[in-house]
């Protein structure tokens, strides 16, 4: 008597179908998710860019930095700019030079900040452009208008 052990031609392909259905039950949930966690994160950083921005013009106000007029960022008696460039070369920021562009404009009143507007780009994934908040975990419409050099730098 022959003993022949394996699997027929029909088990391997119910096997394929089984896992097929499952990898694509699974790209269809899981895809979604990644973009969402991806623009939280977008969203986050530029809510911390806002913030280190305000840092910055205070240790500016104290004299703990100085602003190099050569990356464009500047300060006015009622308008502060820091490029995102800046922020990072002070240390004030954490974000990859390599990956982000913009800038944060600071409107000034009795040397508190009252107002932002933040130009922020990730690459050419996610943009924020002329957005006045100072949290965008929930503000704020990502990828609306079309960006520009101008948004790079700072006019005081």
């Amino acid at each position: 008597m022959k003993n022949n052990k394996g699997f027929t031609l029909i088990e391997l392909l119910a096997v394929i179908v089984v896992l097929a259905v499952v990898i694509a039950i699974a790209t269809t949930n899981v895809l979604p998710t990644m973009n969402i966690a991806r623009e939280e994160a977008f969203r986050t950083e530029a809510t911390l860019l806002v913030k280190n921005a305000k840092e910055a013009y205070e240790n500016y106000s104290l004299g703990a930095i100085s602003v190099q007029n050569d990356n464009k960022s500047c300060v006015k008696e009622n308008k502060v700019c820091f490029t995102v460039q800046e922020l990072i070369k002070v240390g004030a920021s954490a974000l990859n030079p390599d990956s982000y562009n913009g800038k944060v404009e600071m409107t000034i009143e009795n040397g508190n900040v009252v107002g932002y507007n933040l130009y922020l780009k990730k690459a050419d994934e996610y943009w924020f452009i002329n957005q006045q908040f100072s949290d965008f975990s929930k503000n704020g419409k990502i990828n609306e208008g079309t960006w520009s050099e101008e948004a790079e730098v700072c006019s005081c």
